[in-house]
């Protein structure tokens, strides 16, 4: 779009379209890769009150979210007051998503998760073997939790279900056998969108920057994995590959507005979860109070 038409545009806009918002920092497992380090971050000892949670939703019902994505941490340790709020987001129209390791979505979970609205549920799948997934989460046993979990998910047919992968240096050979296992999981489904397969760069940040030596993939590795991915990308489920800061690149003229923002568990305002930058906190102001100061053209 031409760039008078972009500000006209931006100009219009009451917020952004959607709100990636971590309700806890707090998880039950210590991933090796961890970007935010959850479970043993500095956001732990400051997080929102359950009544702060309750009016940030009420805050930002008025703008109109296409999407809100619950996020962590584990998200489902805080069920009780995740269910409230995605209920009241579902009762105005809004999308909502999460976005969870596995371990705590047992099949009942999973009922009350959509019957609160959640349409979007995302589980993380690295590896095809218990053996790979396991040493990345730093948990025996997550794996067979998590393969229960999208087993489950599947049987709904009024769910998104997204699997993310994380390259590393010892799984992406297995990245053929994780997409096998998902089409198989597509033909048995009651699902009625693909599934979809995300993956990204493994970030060099918070608790992946001290583990990198033994999880990093090599350039080679990453080749490899990518010419794979351009192979599959007609297949029966969906295969997206996305650069975790390629906003950098797409705003860098600050033609449009801001799409989407983050909030941390502590109510700190952020453009990207993968850049250490604080513009603002919901504990101060609203925020559709920092939207109409500035949030709107941060880029």
């Amino acid at each position: 779009m031409d760039m008078q038409i972009n500000y006209l545009y931006r100009d219009q806009l009451i917020g952004p379209h959607q709100i990636a918002f971590d309700i806890t920092n707090k998880c039950n497992l210590r991933c090796l890769h961890c970007f935010n380090s959850s479970g043993e971050n500095h956001v732990l000892d400051d997080e929102l009150s359950d009544n702060c949670v309750r009016d940030f939703i009420d805050s930002v019902i008025p703008l109109h979210l296409y999407n809100f994505c619950f996020c962590g941490g584990e998200p489902l340790l805080r069920k009780d007051l995740l269910l409230h709020c995605s209920k009241k987001l579902r009762d105005e129209g809004c999308i909502v998503s999460i976005v969870s390791n596995g371990l705590l979505a047992t099949s009942s979970t999973i009922d009350e998760l959509i019957e609160s609205g959640v349409r979007n549920i995302q589980f993380s799948l690295d590896g095809a073997k218990a053996e790979s997934h396991d040493r990345l989460r730093n948990q025996q046993g997550a794996y067979d939790k998590v393969i229960e979990a999208i087993k489950y998910t599947s049987k709904h047919d009024d769910v998104q279900l997204s699997i993310a992968f994380t390259p590393t240096t010892f799984n992406c050979h297995e990245f053929q056998d994780v997409y096998n296992f998902l089409i198989l999981v597509q033909k048995e489904s009651r699902l009625k969108k693909p599934i979809r397969l995300r993956l990204q760069p493994l970030m060099p940040i918070g608790r992946a920057a001290s583990n990198l030596d033994g999880i990093i993939p090599t350039n080679i590795q990453y080749r490899k994995l990518i010419y794979n991915i351009i192979k599959l990308t007609k297949g029966d489920i969906t295969v997206e590959w996305g650069d975790p800061i390629d906003h950098l690149i797409r705003y860098s003229e600050k033609k449009l507005s801001l799409n989407m923002c983050s909030i941390r568990a502590n109510g700190d305002i952020t453009v990207s979860p993968y850049i250490p930058l604080i513009v603002g906190n919901i504990r101060k102001h609203t925020l559709k109070e920092y939207w109409e100061n500035g949030l709107n053209s941060i880029w």
